[in-house]
C-alpha cells in the first residue's frame, strides 16, 4: 500500500491541475468541452468514404447514454459543426458527420492543444518530458488492466 502522505500529495496535485482546464483562452470555443470531445472523436473515427457514424455507435465508443449523445449532436448541429445524413435504403438509420466548419474547429482545437503540450514539454525539458510520458503510459496501462478485469476481461471499443 502506498504511503498515505504520498497519496494525499498526489490527490492535491490532481486537484490543483483541474484549475488549468481552460486551453483556449486566446480563441474561445463556440461549444462546450464535451461537445468538442464528441466532434473530435467523430472526426478521428470516421471511416474514409463513409456517410458518417451512427449516434448509437458514438455513444458506445464514448460510454455516453443515447440522450447525452442526442443533446451533444443537437448542440453541434445548431452550431453547423455536424450534419445528420439519412441512410438511402433505410430512412430510420441516421449518420452524423462533421461539416467543413466542424473540421476547421477540430483543426483549431488540435493546434491549440498541441501548442499547449509543446509548451509543457519545453518547460519540462527532454528528460522530464519523456519521464512524464513514460509514467503516464504506465498509469493508463494500470487503469486499463484494472477496468478490463472489472469488465470480466472485455475491452470497450476505442481502448
Amino acid at each position: 500500500m502506498a504511503d498515505s502522505d504520498l497519496v494525499i500529495e498526489f490527490v492535491e496535485i490532481l486537484h490543483g491541475l483541474r484549475q488549468y482546464k481552460v486551453w483556449h483562452e486566446e480563441h474561445p470555443l463556440p461549444i462546450r468541452k464535451n461537445a468538442l470531445v464528441l466532434l473530435m472523436f467523430l472526426h478521428h473515427h470516421l471511416p474514409p468514404g463513409s456517410p458518417g457514424i451512427q449516434p448509437s455507435e458514438l455513444g458506445e465508443m464514448l460510454s455516453l447514454t443515447r440522450p447525452a449523445v442526442t443533446t451533444l449532436v443537437n448542440s453541434l448541429e445548431e452550431h453547423h459543426l455536424v450534419e445528420r445524413i439519412n441512410d438511402a435504403e433505410d430512412r430510420r438509420v441516421v449518420f452524423v458527420r462533421p461539416t467543413e466548419e466542424g473540421l476547421a474547429l477540430v483543426r483549431q482545437a488540435k493546434e491549440g492543444f498541441a501548442n499547449n503540450v509543446a509548451e509543457i514539454m519545453d518547460y519540462l525539458g527532454p528528460e522530464d518530458g519523456k519521464e512524464l510520458v513514460r509514467i503516464t503510459r504506465r498509469v493508463r496501462k494500470f487503469l486499463h488492466e484494472r477496468q478490463n478485469a472489472l469488465n470480466g476481461g472485455t475491452t470497450k471499443c476505442g481502448d
